[in-house]
């Protein structure tokens, strides 16, 4: 004879499970929630310091391959200068350096100046007039070498300085040097500023943790009662500041390589004339950024996720330990 089950031990149909269950439950539910004032108030900092970052970063990769630039145009062209002679003229010793020079090895081109052309070069400090054209101005003759086989500018310097008196070589060592000082010195203040920027973004994040605990702070003891590890709310926490910092920082970035992009139309919006336009295109480039460029907007990006990962995986896990949740 069969037995009667009772009706708590029969099988439970699966739709019946399903809607025993409450209605809104979500599995692995943050613990601070995505839409907090907290997290827009962070996402707001990260984004503005991402951005700086960004500028700072990307101004320094800028500036620093116009010089690149500069110093390898520089580097590939020496400049004679013909001092006036009375016992001479100066256009027959001018062309008896061009002969000279033409006939060494490692020049390319040798180009000397006429006097309207020397004269052109000092209008930005002088201006122009005509009296300057009956002044003894010196020739100038601009030499391009040959950079797969230079020269050796010391020993060209003393044959052509002992051959022709009053011939003086100018190698531009004296512009390079500045250039290269200049450099270094944009790049230690470029590093300098990037280094403050992620101490206060790592300090926000700090202070945007320590309010987060305070406002679940019994959300947290409840875990921590059922048996959660620090370690494993730690993680929840820096798994919320990383996709805050990851999303700010594709926005501050995104925006740095928008402006930048922007550059040259801007800087010929704000110039008074095409040539002022044009002085600033030859002493910093276009202002647009390369490949090289982007990629330090990439760059940017990873070290704000980076900062945000590390400052509130250390940072939570101090003030629990403090706190003693």
């Amino acid at each position: 004879m069969s037995t009667v089950q009772p009706a708590s031990s029969l099988p439970v149909p699966y739709k019946t499970r399903k809607q025993s269950q409450p209605k809104y439950a979500r599995s692995n539910a943050p613990i601070v929630p995505p839409g907090s004032v907290t997290g827009h108030s962070l996402a707001l900092v990260i984004a503005i310091m991402g951005f700086l970052a960004s500028i700072t970063a990307c101004g320094v990769y800028v500036v620093f391959n116009a010089a690149n630039v500069w110093t390898n145009r520089i580097s590939a062209e020496i400049t004679i200068q013909v001092q006036p002679r009375a016992d001479s003229s100066s256009d027959d010793r001018t062309a008896e350096i061009v002969q000279f020079l033409k006939g060494q090895n490692g020049i390319a081109r040798v180009t000397p100046f006429t006097q309207e052309q020397s004269l052109k070069l000092v209008e930005p400090w002088i201006g122009r007039s005509e009296v300057l054209k009956s002044f003894a101005i010196p020739k100038l003759i601009a030499v391009q070498i040959d950079m797969s086989s230079p020269p050796d500018i010391a020993t060209l310097k003393t044959v052509l300085e002992s051959k022709f008196p009053g011939a003086l070589l100018d190698d531009h060592g004296l512009w390079r040097n500045e250039i290269r000082r200049l450099t270094r010195l944009l790049e230690i203040g470029g590093i300098g500023m990037l280094f403050l920027m992620a101490m206060a973004t790592a300090a926000v994040i700090v202070a945007a943790a320590t309010s987060a605990l305070a406002s679940n702070r019994e959300i947290v003891s409840v875990l921590n009662l059922v048996g959660a590890e620090e370690k494993f709310i730690a993680r929840q926490f820096e798994t919320h500041f990383v996709k805050v910092g990851v999303r700010a920082g594709i926005f501050g970035a995104g925006l740095a390589g928008l402006l930048f992009f922007c550059l040259p139309y801007i800087t010929e919006g704000i110039s008074t004339s095409a040539t002022s336009a044009a002085e600033i295109r030859r002493l910093v480039g276009a202002g647009t950024l390369d490949i090289g460029g982007y990629a330090v907007l990439v760059v940017v990006v990873v070290a704000v996720a980076l900062i945000c990962k590390l400052t509130s995986r250390y940072g939570v896990r101090r003030i629990l330990n403090n706190q003693n949740i």
